[in-house]
């Protein structure tokens, strides 16, 4: 089973095979945490980069992605 890992002061990374999942605390006006996914498939979609989504709060990244279930735990501060 893959593991969260922290790779930054404000990053977190899961990754499982050809696929990179990054969470940043983000702390923009418009969104407190970006989510970057690196997989063949958002690759071939944004021209070989990778996808980007914003969220509000980790129980939205929660929500999102069942791979990330226990973020805010794990973080500790509830963001």
């Amino acid at each position: 089973m893959a593991m969260i890992l922290q790779t930054g002061p404000k990053e977190w990374t899961l990754e499982r095979g050809a696929h990179t999942m990054r969470l940043v605390d983000y702390q923009q006006d418009w969104a407190k945490w970006a989510m970057f996914t690196d997989n063949p498939a958002a690759r071939a979609w944004n021209n070989g980069r990778e996808s980007f989504k914003a969220f509000e709060n980790l129980a939205a990244v929660e929500a999102h992605y069942k791979s990330w279930r226990g973020i805010s735990a794990l973080i500790g501060d509830g963001k």
